[in-house]
């Protein structure tokens, strides 16, 4: 999964394709009178179903099959309006490169973004705008004020453990961590994000800040120094393999799907997750638009589903948290996710400027202070 390389069904697809139907769980009487905005044109929802379908054709970076259950949405999108789909799954600095190299013979149409890449993002100039039906559903941190992007889905720093190796549980806080004897693999703090958002986890729970990342740094040099850090990339087909015991590196929605696949093939194995009592991160996904996109009204309709009740679900069935507020998930979806509790001492991520700052300041004192120890 290229994704994690980073620097963070039913119901309304039986939409009937007409325009007296229902679409996107607006109710039958309202579909007409309900409008939304594709690149600063206001249009109806039946239009921009027509129009999309005229188009026929959905290309998408970054939004892989087995990413927060993106295959749930694009089979959706396809049964219902008969729009084909296809995907390259690249990193969010390869999406935007695209964009912009594409921009005079354009094949790509929308892509997933980290958050703290929509600065770049809007910086390029390479993103549309779209203003979804459902856009006062999301809170304000998780949308563009202009509509350059939009959040649907968080994710929270998590642990993962094979516990044969841990005394039988996953370790429950930063602290039992560091007591443990087993190898920590926080992966690639120098180019991964979320390795990244780990070590800020980290100093969070350690009395640091935003502002004030060394104490996460100085936790890991402990550990670089009794020879238990691993700065491997962290995989599932490493967990799977014995080589990785604990990884403290990678979001909750991630390390659960590993779970399933893994355990799917080796059921003996013992997989245990959870987050950090002590202190995590949580932080999200951009859906965007490529503002050179061949097929703009098939974008803007897939951007409708993501941002509808049940996009809100797909993404919760793959273990992601929707960030639509006013959607509510099945029972048998909801009891898929991790308890509500252990995400008490969270720090949810909106302030884009001070994440990429603190990534950046990880970055350097990583490189300086903790990979020289790494034995």
């Amino acid at each position: 999964m290229r994704k994690r390389n980073l620097s963070l069904m039913s119901t309304v697809l039986a939409a009937a394709l007409s325009a007296s139907m229902l679409i996107c769980a607006i109710p039958v009487s309202a579909a007409d009178a309900s409008t939304v905005v594709l690149n600063g044109k206001e249009m109806s929802l039946d239009d921009l179903i027509k129009n999309a379908k005229e188009e026929g054709d959905l290309q998408s970076v970054g939004m892989p099959d087995d990413w927060a259950n993106w295959k749930g949405s694009w089979d959706a999108i396809t049964d219902t309006y008969g729009i084909t789909h296809g995907d390259v799954d690249m990193t969010s600095a390869e999406e935007l490169s695209q964009f912009a190299a594409e921009k005079d013979d354009p094949t790509k149409d929308i892509g997933d973004i980290g958050l703290s890449m929509t600065p770049e993002a809007i910086k390029q100039d390479v993103i549309g705008t779209y203003k979804a039906s459902t856009w006062d559903s999301f809170p304000d941190w998780a949308k563009d004020p202009d509509g350059r992007w939009i959040m649907t889905y968080t994710g929270s720093l998590a642990f993962i453990a094979n516990t044969e190796f841990t005394g039988g549980k996953c370790p429950t806080s930063w602290e039992d961590v560091k007591n443990g004897d087993y190898l920590v693999s926080v992966g690639n703090v120098l180019g991964g994000a979320a390795s990244q958002v780990a070590v800020l986890s980290c100093a969070i729970a350690n009395g640091g800040s935003m502002d004030n990342v060394q104490p996460g740094i100085d936790y890991f040099k402990e550990l670089a120094k009794a020879g238990r850090l691993d700065t491997v990339d962290t995989t599932s087909a490493r967990l799977a393999s014995g080589e990785m015991v604990c990884c403290v590196g990678n979001y909750d929605y991630s390390v659960l799907a590993w779970r399933d696949n893994i355990v799917a093939e080796n059921p003996t194995m013992e997989l245990d997750i959870t987050i950090p009592s002590d202190g995590s991160v949580t932080n999200g996904y951009a859906q965007i638009i490529n503002k050179y996109a061949p097929h703009p009204n098939a974008a803007g309709l897939a951007i409708e589903y993501l941002c509808s009740d049940e996009g809100a679900i797909n993404r919760a069935e793959g273990y992601a948290r929707p960030t639509k507020q006013d959607v509510t998930l099945p029972d048998d979806v909801k009891s898929k996710l991790l308890d509500d509790d252990l995400y008490k001492n969270c720090t949810n991520i909106s302030d884009v400027d001070a994440l990429n700052s603190a990534c950046a300041e990880i970055a350097e004192l990583w490189e300086r202070e903790v990979l020289p120890l790494v034995q």
